[in-house]
């Protein structure tokens, strides 16, 4: 917020130095403004739809270095009644932990699968209520709402809450980042995104995630999705041939 807020208090004494110098010019500058007013919506829409820029607020993107190569995998949207246990499956197979940003509704229909998942040794974590389109322009106590909901969800059926999400989409704003802070929630985020859900096939989406992997990546699936057992089980062949390992520890420190 530190950032978005010095930027924004820039942006507008220049607004205001610029119109007062046009008052004592008695010239109106116009391009001058359009080109201010186009590089604030740049900044803000970056800002809005890259969390890494951490333009809005901070989030983990990649994990620290340890003495193994290690890849987190993540999914959101779940859980799902079929494809997740495939998912914890191909999981279980591989000898790989992952964190489950969860859904709370769906996570109220489908409590025995979140069982499930938490008994394999996977953390479950947060990713709003009702996961709406409309996340970008709740209000901070919407946002607070729908992250309460889903702690409260996480904690009857898990027992206890990480305290860590991830925002619907990848969505942040001041509203968002300031309901984060006020629930002193840890943001989590990726820097390998599998568009698992809007790619055609599973080459395609492997072509995306599998160059350059390092230490400490964290890859952002769904297991809401039919394609992604199936780009999961190749990923995790791929990866661990290349020496990398999937681990993730309890309480999770980034």
């Amino acid at each position: 917020m530190l950032k978005y807020n010095t930027l924004k208090y820039f942006f507008w004494g220049i607004c205001i130095a610029a119109i007062l110098y046009s008052f004592y010019k008695q010239e109106v500058y116009l391009f001058f403004y359009l080109t201010l007013i186009l590089i604030w919506l740049i900044y803000i829409t970056v800002g809005a739809f890259r969390m890494r820029a951490a333009i809005f607020l901070p989030s983990v993107s990649s994990l620290p270095h340890a003495s193994k190569k290690n890849i987190l995998i993540t999914f959101d949207d779940g859980p799902h009644p079929e494809i997740t246990p495939q998912i914890l499956k191909i999981l279980k197979q591989a000898q790989a932990t992952a964190i489950f940003f969860c859904v709370g509704k769906n996570m109220d229909r489908y409590p025995d699968i979140v069982k499930q998942i938490v008994a394999e040794g996977h953390l479950i974590a947060n990713h709003s209520y009702n996961h709406s389109n409309l996340i970008g322009i709740y209000s901070t106590e919407k946002v607070k709402a729908e992250i309460l909901q889903t702690e409260e969800t996480i904690i009857k059926q898990v027992g206890s809450s990480l305290k860590l999400y991830r925002p619907p989409f990848g969505v942040t704003n001041p509203n968002i980042a300031k309901a984060v802070s006020v629930l002193n929630m840890k943001v989590i985020g990726w820097n390998k995104r599998s568009f698992d859900t809007v790619s055609k096939t599973k080459e395609e989406v492997l072509k995306r995630i599998t160059p350059d992997l390092k230490n400490g990546d964290i890859v952002l699936f769904h297991d809401t999705n039919t394609l992604t057992p199936a780009i999961l089980a190749d990923f995790l062949l791929f990866a661990s041939n290349k020496g990398f390992i999937f681990e993730v520890s309890s309480p999770f420190e980034v």
